[in-house]
């Protein structure tokens, strides 16, 4: 063997293949070994343990009906007034001369033509229940109006007898 050429391994085991008729693509198979199992008793433990931890760390909150409630005892119930909602008094101008204004009032179905008749609506609804002289009232004017319409329903307002009167904003 002096003047050959070493074989590779892999020539060795083709030739011992071909001699034995086995061909070159099969392949031996393996002694079969214990099943691959997972061992799930640490992940109990691990599940137990933060079963443990998050009773500890919760608080139980107690249930509303079940609070005890120290209230006064009074012998006789006072009376509780009533919110006051303001009586709103709109005024616009509805045209281009200075004497066309138009009053409004919320809730009222009829509009009063001047500030006399305003007088006398807020005069009506201070008569009745749930209004009286300290319900507010409060002056809408539109962007438009003339000043002196607004002072005259100001005016209107104080001659009704309104102790609460107030401007607001659109």
């Amino acid at each position: 063997m002096s003047g050959s050429r070493p074989t590779s391994r892999w020539r060795r085991r083709w030739t011992a293949r071909r001699a034995t008729g086995r061909s070159a693509g099969a392949r031996r198979h393996r002694r079969e070994g214990p099943p691959i199992t997972v061992n799930i008793a640490p992940m109990i433990d691990v599940s137990f343990l933060f079963l443990i931890f998050f009773l500890i760390s919760t608080t139980f909150a107690r249930p509303e009906g079940l609070l005890a409630s120290k209230l006064p005892r009074q012998e006789r119930a006072r009376a509780v007034s009533l919110p006051l909602s303001p009586i709103v008094v709109r005024v616009r101008q509805a045209g281009a001369r200075p004497e066309d204004y138009k009053i409004r009032v919320d809730h009222v179905p009829q509009a009063p033509a001047n500030f006399n008749e305003l007088a006398g609506i807020l005069r009506q609804l201070q008569t009745q229940p749930g209004f009286d002289v300290d319900t507010p009232v409060v002056i809408l004017p539109d962007g438009g109006v003339l000043w002196d319409h607004v002072v005259n329903a100001w005016n209107a307002a104080l001659r009704a007898g309104a102790r609460n009167v107030a401007f607001g904003g659109s």
